[in-house]
């Protein structure tokens, strides 16, 4: 009985984006196509113009409650995801339902009745969905959460499969009766012991029993075009009519009047009109939508009142004493920490590089009256830079190109304070500009005086000339002259802080994230006019591992072809020390779509295979896995001892790795599993996100706003006033709120990390039979969408990441790492400076001392670091020596050296090892390793370049050679 004029006003809901905590009467995996009701809702839709978006995961209900949180792995053709781990947080969503899918076996007793069989905590299924809709409800506050009615299990209705048409008959029966009850008193309990949340019943099973039963429109529907075995999974006709139920209460509207179905029952199809109208009518009737439950529930309160958060009553907990290690220490033995190393930007502290042009901005034109105007990418279509970067030309209409470096400095940061040298070829206007004082020009070369503060030093080209264009500019402290004169790329201030490591991963410097590398050609070189356009050339990674004696961690470009992985692994072979091993990973986090890599290999897949949700991490699998084939092949016997194939997943994303591992789309390419051409698992370890979001917000505030007026108190009872008082209250402003923070850390997020997390990966690591390392890990306390512009936020982050209490919880952190079998522990990042973004930099500039780096250091020189068989000897460093005024012997080592003569007669000892050496004033010998036949000699303008057995030694300044060989014979250097 068709009720028109109600359908026509049903216009209902135009979007749907839904995530489902389900099991085969959801969507089963048969061998009919279409056996689930995504599918059919997503044809329904696109038929109505409305948007459809679905994910899932298969599970019991008691699954679901100790899982959490949700673990997606639906992939089905023509549905859009909603929502992965990959793509941001659960709540960021944007969910317009959740559905939760009991078990359809359990009702023949009560919902709040305890499970049968092993349940040591009486667990029931009220308990299991309650568990799941709290957690809905507390990261996803006002989404409705639908309790889905699946059909009822067969056989103890009809004793056998097929059953005889009187038996299917009494089967409906009892789904639109006792078992439609026990669903009626689940929501109830549901709504009662939850009043707040919107709590809905989907009724799959009642309504198809009105149609399927006895008087139903579809009651002589022959049992086989609805179920196939007595659990009983169904056709496509089962899933499709219950698509057409939960369409209806999704869109609170009726199934669309002009769609026809295909692939489904005959008699489905021709009375499908009027089946629309039975099911709008039947859904409406059972009134999914009550009143009482559309009211927004208001999770904020319950979240400021836990735990007392906006209770003035109860006290703060105290900060404690934090026992700390002792600063400076150093391994003895085989070092334990890995870390990755900041990105390039001239803003950057770390200023690893004793040429400063190297880390300088990229060029800016200036317009007219105006700062910039055109950009990089402008300049480069114009022409107007020359291979290396370089101008050519000064482009008509702008006045002048700019780059700039040493910006927004820390004024604690003194070892930048100082004079500097700007040296170039080629003619034109060069001007010094910004944080630049004292400026001195000569032919050629300029000096300035740089104070660290707010601002940058600009250098600025307004004409140059097209015959011999400004050019190869170089900017270097003056005392570190001779350093960059003797070919020294790296500032020793830098590398005495980071020599110590075990490993360094080079992600940032290889400008991993959304990489435009492809070819060979691609790559960056050592003649590019700042490394901050393309990222760190090979050669100098390189050089940085073998100089600090640490295994590089390398990443692989997304788009890489075969030829350029292949002549980067025979690069790294020839040059690395075979002592270090190389670790290779496949890109960064292929599977989070903040970075363009994800969608990139999301493209790939769809080309690959056609459209799956899995797809883009089964095309990480597979292009990763055939990368680290190409590695093998280049190592061959060597691959072993020399070689570390890492593959990484999302470690907030249970379930997610099996995609990546096993990829069974990758396999069919492959013909193996890719987790067969990897050594190691890697995993982020990060804790503290929470902090910084909209949940935990007003708590926080409150323990500022708590901890402030402490501040203000403690400052009146010692009798402040005024500015006195003020300064008093800004030094001490934060210090009550660190220990409220500190404590929900460790019991929250940190807890999860190494209790759950961490543990859960380390099993499927052992089952994979890989090593379990970390690719970055530590705090993540930072500030989240709108709460980055909160200054006194930010204010209370920096101080909370670098307090005694974050040494604490690392070292809680490093100790649930090893106890889950975990093996190399990767921080991120070395040196960097906190702002509104983050407090990443374990050092906030290379000057810097605080507890979190101590603590790091410690584990590096105490860890656990025997995991596997390594030459200690392999991560041992060279020394940097400068000798006095009057004259000295300055002895190297068989590693990489840097000896500076100073204004007297010097003797520099190479040891072997490739070494820069520069005698300075004075007449200067150095001494070689070995007889003077086995060096081939050659001239670098100022610079004698030898290359012998031990290494390649770069000579500057050195007037007489001798050599092992041949004791108190000098050679004069000009001769060679």
């Amino acid at each position: 009985m068709a009720v028109l004029p109600v359908c026509a006003e049903a216009e209902g809901r135009s979007e749907a984006d839904v995530y489902v905590f389900g099991n085969s009467l959801v969507h089963y995996l048969g061998e009919q196509d279409h056996t689930n009701v995504p599918y059919w809702l997503a044809q329904m839709a696109a038929v109505d113009d409305r948007r459809l978006t679905l994910s899932g995961q298969w599970g019991f209900l008691r699954n679901f409650a100790e899982s959490l949180p949700p673990r997606p792995g639906w992939s089905i053709a023509g549905v859009r995801g909603a929502w992965d781990p990959g793509r941001g947080a659960f709540g960021d969503a944007g969910l317009e339902a959740v559905l939760i899918t009991p078990a359809n076996f359990i009702q023949y007793q009560a919902p709040d009745a305890p499970y049968d069989g092993d349940n040591p905590r009486d667990e029931s299924p009220l308990g299991a969905t309650l568990k799941v809709l709290d957690w809905t409800v507390g990261h996803a506050p006002g989404t409705p959460v639908w309790i889905y009615e699946g059909w009822a299990e067969m056989s103890s209705v009809t004793g056998r499969f097929p059953p005889p048409d009187r038996a299917l008959l009494r089967y409906q029966a009892f789904n639109a009766a006792d078992y439609h009850d026990w669903y009626l008193r689940l929501v109830a309990d549901l709504r009662a012991a939850r009043p707040e949340a919107d709590v809905r019943l989907m009724p799959i099973a009642s309504v198809l029993a009105g149609l399927l039963g006895d008087g139903g429109a579809l009651a002589k529907l022959p049992v086989e075009a609805l179920y196939v075995d007595a659990d009983p999974h169904g056709t496509p006709t089962l899933y499709f009519l219950a698509a057409m139920i939960a369409y209806a209460a999704l869109y609170e509207a009726p199934p669309p009047a002009g769609y026809i179905p295909t692939g489904v029952a005959p008699e489905v199809i021709a009375a499908y009109p009027a089946l629309a109208e039975s099911v709008w009518q039947a859904v409406r009737a059972a009134d999914p939508f009550p009143e009482a439950s559309l009211a927004p529930a208001s999770p904020p309160l319950r979240a400021t009142a836990e735990e007392g958060a906006i209770d003035a009553d109860i006290p703060l907990p105290q900060r404690g004493q934090v026992a700390l290690p002792a600063p400076g220490a150093r391994p003895e033995g085989l070092p334990a920490l890995g870390m990755g190393l900041n990105g390039l930007a001239d803003w950057s502290t770390q200023a690893p590089f004793v040429d400063l042009m190297k880390s300088a901005r990229e060029w800016v034109g200036h317009l007219p009256g105006q700062w910039g105007g055109v950009t990089i990418d402008e300049l480069r279509a114009m022409g107007v830079l020359d291979d290396n970067g370089w101008p050519l030309r000064i482009p008509d209409g702008v006045e002048r190109l700019e780059a700039l470096l040493l910006t927004d400095m820390p004024e604690d940061a003194d070892y930048l304070r100082g004079s500097y040298v700007v040296m170039w070829d080629g003619k034109g206007d060069l001007e010094l500009t910004g944080r630049a004082r004292r400026v001195g020009y000569e032919q050629g070369v300029a000096r300035f005086h740089y104070t660290p503060g707010e601002g940058s030093v600009g250098i600025s080209i307004s004409a140059t000339d097209p015959d011999d264009p400004i050019r190869n500019i170089h900017v270097v402290r003056e005392d570190q002259l001779p350093l960059f004169e003797a070919g020294v790329i790296f500032d020793p201030l830098w590398i005495a802080r980071i020599k110590d490591l075990r490993l360094v991963r080079f992600m940032d410097w290889m400008m991993t994230n959304g990489s435009v590398v492809q070819s060979w050609s691609d790559r960056p070189r050592l003649s590019d006019y700042t490394w901050t356009s393309w990222g760190v050339p090979l050669e100098a990674m390189i050089a940085l591992a073998n100089q600090i004696g640490a295994d590089p961690w390398f990443n692989m470009p997304h788009m890489a072809n075969d030829d350029y992985v292949r002549r980067f692994a025979e690069t790294v072979k020839a040059g690395l020390d075979p002592r270090l091993k190389a670790h290779v990973e496949y890109s960064n986090e292929v599977w989070n779509h903040i970075f363009p890599q994800a969608g990139w290999a999301e493209m790939q897949a769809d080309a690959l295979w056609g459209r799956s949700e899995t797809g883009w991490v089964q095309y990480y699998g597979l292009r990763a896995a055939q990368m680290m084939r190409l590695w093998s092949k280049v190592y061959g016997e060597e691959a072993e001892a020399r070689l570390e194939r890492v593959v990484a997943t999302h470690t907030g994303w249970p379930g997610l790795e099996e995609n990546i591992l096993v990829a069974p789309l990758a396999y069919l390419q492959l013909g193996h599993s890719p987790q067969e051409d990897f050594d190691a698992y890697a995993v982020a370890g990060y804790f503290g996100y929470e902090m910084g979001g909209a949940e935990m917000a007003p708590r926080i505030d409150a323990w500022l706003e708590r901890s402030e007026a402490e501040a203000v108190a403690a400052g009146e009872a010692e009798g402040l006033r005024r500015v006195a008082l003020r300064e008093y209250v800004s030094a001490h402003r934060f210090e009550a709120a660190v220990a409220p923070v500190a404590l929900a850390l460790q019991e929250g997020s940190l807890k999860e990390l190494v209790e759950e997390i961490l543990p859960y990966h380390a099993a499927v690591a052992d089952t994979a039979g890989l090593r379990l390392v970390m690719y970055e890990g530590g705090t993540h306390v930072a500030a989240q969408a709108g709460r980055v512009e909160d200054e006194r936020l930010t204010g209370f982050f920096e101080y909370l990441n670098y307090a005694p209490e974050m040494a604490k919880l690392y070292k809680g952190l490093l100790s649930g790492w090893i106890s889950a079998g975990g093996t190399l522990f990767n921080a991120f990042v070395d040196v960097a400076p906190p702002s509104k973004w983050g407090s990443w930099g374990a050092l906030r500039h290379l000057d810097d001392e605080n507890p979190r780096w101590d603590m790091l250091m410690s584990y590096n020189a105490t860890g656990p670091s025997g995991w596997e068989q390594r030459d200690a000897l392999a991560f041992a460093d060279g020394v940097v020596r400068a000798a006095p005024a009057g004259g000295a012997r300055l002895e190297g080592t068989v590693e990489e050296d840097v000896l500076i003569g100073g204004g007297g007669n010097d003797t520099l000892v190479s040891g072997g090892g490739d070494d820069s050496l520069h005698g300075g004033a004075g007449e200067d010998v150095v001494l070689l390793p070995g007889a003077q036949g086995e060096y081939d000699f050659t001239r670098d303008g100022a610079r004698l370049v030898t290359t012998g057995p031990a290494g390649r030694v770069v000579l500057v300044s050195i007037e007489g050679l001798g050599f092992a060989d041949a004791p108190g014979a000098i050679v004069p250097a000009s001769g060679l």
